[in-house]
């Protein structure tokens, strides 16, 4: 018995031995600035302009912008204000246009019954905002937005009324916005969209009020997309009935809708509808890129429709649909994912039970991949990258009569990174193992994704038992606010061959532990270089730089 006891100590003190002198990745080097004082805020958004870095912090009454120098990295200095916006502002959107700064704020003007949208530019190099707030534009009546919780006891407001979309050259800005209905049912209402068009010194180029020409149950909104010359294109799912049984939807055995790019020339109110039937696939989460070709690329996921799937969430491929500046579909094109592809990095009881789904013709599901980037190359090729992303309602029972209860378990999963050749044809297809969970929704989860010298990057905060980890093997468990690796993916443009490396582990930098990591933080400041902040305890924040060997 004690021989055993001792065996296993032996073997518990060499896993760990072994774990403990995981070396971090020759590829990654990083630099930590001094400490600086720590300022919560709700928001806080990272700019990068030369050598500099630029955090604009908001919360409600304060909001504090700070300035960095990448290089070393080190904390220059800060500027604070209070008050200086409306009692009942709500933060918008802060933008880079033409090498100028502007943070964007909404205010409700009560007595005038008026949605105003208002912006502030600010001075990177002095960091600090310029004197005055500018009215960009005012809206008669109420807007639809998001119910958010105003931070201020128990009161709430409503927030993100306006949504923004610059061309991709930058060259124009569009802000939509969506009225609030008069009549409040679903299947008798339509939308009315309001569309402003500035170029790239905001001076206003059009603006319109655009009504739909299907009501709100009929019409669900994929994306929006603006081209240089600043026509805009709706992708929507037009649904052939009322029906808002989700369950019925699921069993469909055909599609229940088909997909319609509606575009708005710039300068008018008339919208021009493009159908692509789509009646033997669920096609999902598809978005939009403009093209310097007068083309626009379509890119997401979908299901096919078979006897015996339930469930159109689930992945099949992905797909990509090619459309010219008039509406017309050059080509459509949907990759499926193999058997082998699902069957990496799962346990040996999900590969049979796949196995055996595909020997029945029921082909496995990639299930609860949601679309997370679409990336457009120079060569018109096409990388699309998803991520598996659940929540998980636990009950505990109760104990001698006590009343049991739920709690939330947050998942971010296996990511899958496709590569669509410009003919649309597949250049490869790989699937990177991760398994988070957290308790307080995304948190220090999911990924960030940059690309630099013809590599696409993943980062993200990882169990150290995965940087090898076999193809028959599931990912360890890396649990949110409990330390772990922050670990990247390197992903080669040409071949999909991909490596992982450890950058560093969050409990040893240096002589502290890093807390409140976010992906959200992470801002690339160069080529082959990004920055992130994090929180040290004592009160204190450090800026971290990551270089790419």
């Amino acid at each position: 018995m004690e021989k055993t006891f001792l065996m296993l100590l032996v073997s518990v003190l060499a896993i760990t031995t072994n774990y403990s002198q995981i070396k971090i990745s020759p590829e990654y080097s990083y630099k930590i600035s001094e400490p600086y004082k720590v300022f919560d805020a709700r928001n806080k958004v990272y700019l990068s302009k030369g050598n500099e870095v630029m955090a604009v912090k908001l919360d409600r009454e304060e909001i504090l912008i700070q300035k960095f120098d990448s290089n070393k990295p080190a904390f220059i200095k800060e500027t604070k204000y209070e008050k200086i916006f409306p009692r009942n502002y709500s933060f918008e959107e802060i933008l880079e246009i033409n090498n100028k700064y502007y943070l964007f704020y909404s205010s409700w003007d009560g007595d005038a019954e008026k949605e105003q949208l208002f912006f502030r530019e600010i001075n990177f190099d002095k960091g600090e905002f310029f004197p005055e707030s500018k009215l960009l534009f005012q809206v008669g009546g109420k807007i639809a937005g998001t119910l958010m919780s105003s931070g201020m006891g128990f009161s709430y407001a409503v927030e993100d009324k306006f949504d923004f979309y610059q061309s991709n050259d930058k060259s124009k800005l569009l802000i939509q916005y969506r009225k609030k209905p008069e009549v409040k049912r679903d299947t008798k209402s339509y939308d009315i969209i309001g569309l402003r068009s500035y170029d790239k010194s905001l001076n206003k180029l059009y603006s319109n009020e655009v009504t739909m020409p299907y009501t709100e149950r009929r019409m669900e909104n994929l994306d929006y997309q603006l081209d240089s010359k600043g026509n805009l294109y709706m992708l929507e799912k037009i649904y052939h009935d009322d029906s808002a049984d989700e369950k019925k939807r699921k069993k469909d055995e055909e599609a229940n809708y088909h997909i319609e790019l509606l575009t708005v020339k710039a300068g008018t109110d008339k919208i021009n509808i493009s159908k692509y039937e789509n009646a033997n696939k669920f096609v999902n989460n598809l978005w939009i890129l403009d093209t310097n070709k007068d083309q626009l690329i379509c890119g997401g996921f979908y299901s096919e429709i078979a006897k015996g799937k339930s469930d159109y969430d689930d992945i099949d491929g992905v797909a990509l649909i090619k459309f010219d500046s008039q509406g017309k579909t050059i080509y459509s094109t949907f990759q499926p994912i193999s058997l082998e592809i699902i069957n990496q990095y799962e346990s040996n009881r999900t590969r049979r039970r796949n196995e055996k789904k595909e020997r029945k013709g029921d082909d496995p599901q990639f299930r609860n991949l949601v679309f997370r980037d679409m990336v457009l190359n120079p060569d018109g090729s096409v990388v699309l990258i998803g991520e598996q992303n659940y929540i998980i309602n636990n009950y505990i029972q109760g104990v001698n009569g006590s009343p049991g209860g739920n709690y939330y378990t947050y998942h971010y999963c296996n990511i899958l990174v496709t590569k669509l050749k410009a003919d649309g044809s597949l250049a490869w297809m790989k699937k990177i193992p991760k398994n988070q969970m957290g308790f307080k929704g995304r948190g220090g989860m999911s990924y960030k994704y940059f690309s630099a010298n013809n590599k696409h990057y993943l980062v993200f905060l990882d169990n150290i038992k995965n940087i090898d980890l076999p193809l028959d093997k599931e990912p360890a468990l890396h649990k949110d606010e409990k330390g772990g690796y922050l670990t990247s993916v390197k992903i080669d443009d040409v071949t999909g061959e991909w490596s992982k490396g450890a950058i560093l582990n969050s409990k040893e930098v240096e002589d502290f532990k890093i807390y409140q990591f976010s992906v959200n933080g992470i801002i690339q400041i160069a080529k082959s270089t990004f920055m992130f902040e994090v929180y040290k305890k004592r009160k204190e924040d450090v800026m971290i730089k990551v270089d790419l060997n």
